[in-house]
């Protein structure tokens, strides 16, 4: 549908009101966007208009009997009810069936070759935005939708690209996934990959299993949080790395973006209590403090200069850190070198 509607703007050309239709400019938009498949009669005055030659003919009318027969097959509410056209598609198809099935395979060639093109043009966008791919590393919060808070964000941010600018309005900012889900199964309608609607329905089937089975009592992990109460525990990560994976391969097959795409930036997040864990960073200051007081105490009892002394300490102390920070980076990024 998109394709024919790309050929048909070309064959209407601008403005609309020379191509012989006889329809306003909106209704014309609509017909040249993909929102709504064009009349066959209007087709036929359209290409009246343009003198078109008889071959020419021929071949808008059986391109126009195969995206008729796909929407039919599909339900989709791109095909308008006209009093006459099954009637003709069906006898356009037959009559004519040979022709149809090379028409049928040179569309397949134009859409094919289109799809690589827009594919090359927005894989940045894409790569850009696998850097926050779900890891499989468990989270803990007070409850699913902050351990799956690396999910939502990225199928929101994934979920943007192929929203228009001028209607994003403030859907830049946070949301709930419920609300991402659906809109990741309106994808399905507006790129025509099925897959976006099977996917939303499994990660909403896991998430609500997460809060009907996903609750322990658990201490309280550390002094960076206040009160002990029920944590979430996490068993679903591995489900959401995969499950953003999947999203990734989809938005590539679906590759037609909204005009301008761009990738935003996450939402914030308390990062003391996600991935990575920071206060591991800080409490690494201290603990290194610590441990590395015992060589240089040693050097002064053997009357080593006071110099000596400090410059080592700040050392052990600089690579204690340095080594903790690592150890950590790499426990939150597992899947990752």
């Amino acid at each position: 549908m998109r394709e024919f509607a790309r050929e048909f703007r070309e064959l209407v050309g601008g403005p609309y009101s020379t191509s012989g239709a006889f329809l306003s400019n909106g209704e014309m938009s609509k017909l040249c966007s993909g929102k709504r498949l064009v009349g066959l009669d209007t087709l036929r005055s359209v290409l009246q208009a343009k003198a078109a030659e008889p071959e020419d003919i021929e071949y808008w009318e059986l391109r126009w009997t195969l995206v008729y027969q796909y929407l039919t097959a599909s339900g989709s509410s791109a095909l308008p009810r006209r009093q006459g056209e099954a009637e003709a598609a069906s006898e356009i198809a037959t009559q004519k069936a040979d022709r149809m099935r090379a028409v049928a395979e040179l569309a397949q060639a134009r859409e094919d070759s289109a799809r690589q093109q827009a594919l090359r043009a927005v894989e940045h966008l894409f790569s850009e935005l696998d850097q926050s791919l779900p890891n499989s590393r468990r989270k803990s919060g007070h409850g699913p939708a902050a351990c799956w808070f690396d999910l939502t964000d990225y199928l929101r941010r994934l979920v943007l690209l192929f929203t228009d600018p001028k209607t994003r309005c403030k859907e830049h900012e946070r949301q709930s996934l419920s609300t991402v889900l659906s809109r990741v199964v309106a994808l399905a309608d507006m790129t025509g990959v099925a897959g976006w609607r099977t996917l939303a329905e499994e990660i909403a089937g896991a998430y609500d299993e997460a809060h009907r089975e996903g609750w322990e009592i658990m201490p309280s992990p550390g002094p960076e949080f206040a009160d002990p109460c029920v944590y979430y525990v996490d068993r679903y990560s591995d489900f959401r790395a995969q499950a953003g994976k999947r999203a990734a391969q989809l938005a590539r097959e679906s590759v037609f973006l909204a005009e301008e795409p761009d990738v935003l930036p996450p939402s914030p997040i308390d990062l003391d209590r996600y991935d990575p864990p920071r206060s591991h960073y800080r409490h690494a200051a201290p603990v290194s403090a610590v441990c590395a007081g015992a060589l240089p105490l040693a050097l002064w009892m053997t009357d080593a200069p006071l110099n000596w002394a400090m410059g080592l300490y700040s050392l052990v102390v600089f690579l204690g850190m340095w080594l903790a920070c690592l150890v950590r980076r790499v426990e939150a990024r597992p899947d990752q070198d």
